[in-house]
């Protein structure tokens, strides 16, 4: 969800794997990589890393 340019927010729902600290911080590293590969300001999003048991919503 776009709430503005400065506020991004970002979920990831990890399917055919649970969401272990170890996995968030996979999911998050890859994520931010990509960011900074296009020049894009990492402070406007903000990101979440869940397992299928999370639900849908943020």
């Amino acid at each position: 969800m776009a709430n503005s340019v400065d506020d991004v927010q970002v979920k990831y729902i990890l399917n055919n794997k649970d969401a272990t600290e170890f996995e968030q911080e996979t999911v998050k590293s890859i994520f931010f990589e990509i960011v900074k590969k296009n020049n894009l300001d990492s402070n406007a999003f903000n990101i979440k890393v869940a397992d299928s048991d999370d639900g849908p919503d943020w």
